[in-house]
C-alpha cells in the first residue's frame, strides 16, 4: 500500500492506494473536517473496437444521496487510469463544513496534488 497526504489543517487530504502490481488500483481518498465515503468512480482502459481505441479511459460513477464527492472521484480516477494504464477505483469523501467555494478549490487541489504525488512515485518504480 502507497499513502500520501498534501495540506494541512482542515484542508489536508488522505490518499492510501492498494496497489496490485499491474492488475489495478484501490484508491481510497478522505479528508477535511469529516472524512466519509461520498462517492466512488471507477475507471478502465478503453477497449479497442474494430481495431479502433474510441476512448483512452472509461468511467463509471456511484454517489451517495446529497454528496458531490464522485465528480472528484471520477477526476482522480481517470488521471490514474490513463497515467498508469490499469483500472483504478477510487473512493472519495471529503468534506469542510459550510465550505465556501475557494475552500472547497483548496480540498479539490488538495486531493490532485496527493495524486499526483503517488504517481511521480508509482510510475518511477514501475
Amino acid at each position: 500500500m502507497i499513502s500520501k497526504t498534501w495540506g494541512s489543517g482542515k484542508y489536508a487530504v488522505n490518499l492510501s492506494v492498494h496497489v496490485t502490481k499491474g492488475n489495478g488500483l484501490a484508491v481510497f481518498i478522505s479528508g477535511g473536517e469529516k472524512p466519509h465515503l461520498g462517492g466512488v468512480a471507477l475507471a478502465s482502459p478503453g477497449v479497442p473496437l474494430d481495431g479502433q481505441q474510441l476512448s483512452s479511459c472509461d468511467l463509471w460513477t456511484l454517489t451517495v444521496p446529497g454528496h458531490k464527492d464522485a465528480q472528484l472521484a471520477q477526476r482522480i480516477a481517470k488521471k490514474l487510469c490513463i497515467a498508469a494504464g490499469e483500472p483504478v477505483s477510487v473512493s472519495l469523501g471529503v468534506h469542510v463544513e459550510h465550505a465556501t467555494a475557494e475552500e472547497i478549490k483548496l480540498l479539490c487541489e488538495n486531493v490532485e496534488a496527493a495524486a499526483d504525488l503517488f504517481l511521480k512515485e508509482y510510475l518511477e518504480n514501475d
